[in-house]
């Protein structure tokens, strides 16, 4: 069953709203804009850790997404299939820069992306700047993994996403997840090391 072009895009599913599109609904991908640029952009900004490489990714991965709906298919979800695409693209983007700027994680700038802020400041202020300087030292330290390594542990630790969707995502299986989740720790924890030992 097709969605009917006049009605309310907000009340339909991802899935849906994909349909609607492929079948040339244009508001359609309005809405999936609006629902999922926050995170597109998030995602991009992790894995580029440049906020105007990450406002580029954000904004071809969308464009990219809207060219190939008709490769996407229903049977698989639309989310895990818009990340892949954005993820690939973020892959690409840092293939073509031989040199990298390292930002410390610009939340403002999420947050301006995506509706879905909610998350409260720690009530212990000390407790607060310790995590704030924990959460920056992370962020500029994701550029000793390797790409997939750096996806896999985006995706895990700052989206929440559970291992059988970033396999999806990945097109791998969640025995790899895993591999590769277990190597980003790792190599975060030897890179940190110093910073954990400086703070006690």
């Amino acid at each position: 069953m097709k969605p009917d072009r006049q009605q309310n895009l907000g009340t339909l599913s991802d899935e849906q709203l994909a349909l609607a599109l492929k079948a040339g609904n244009e508001r359609a991908f309005d809405e999936l804009v609006r629902r999922f640029q926050g995170r597109v952009y998030a995602v991009a900004f992790r894995i580029t850790t440049n906020r105007e490489d990450a406002l580029d990714v954000a904004q071809e991965a969308l464009v990219k997404a809207y060219r190939k709906i008709n490769s996407w298919e229903p049977t698989g979800g639309f989310l895990p299939w818009l990340l892949r695409l954005t993820s690939n693209h973020a892959i690409d983007h840092l293939r073509r820069q031989k040199r990298q700027k390292h930002q410390p994680l610009d939340e403002a700038a999420i947050n301006e992306y995506s509706l879905e802020t909610g998350d409260e400041a720690p009530a212990n202020t000390e407790r607060a700047v310790r995590a704030k300087e924990i959460g920056e030292q992370v962020d500029a330290s994701l550029h000793v993994l390797s790409p997939t390594q750096r996806i896999v542990f985006v995706m895990r630790h700052y989206e929440g996403m559970p291992l059988n969707e970033i396999a999806a995502v990945l097109g791998c299986t969640v025995g790899s997840v895993k591999v590769h989740l277990f190597r980003a720790m790792k190599k975060l924890q030897k890179e940190l090391k110093h910073f954990r030992d400086e703070g006690g």
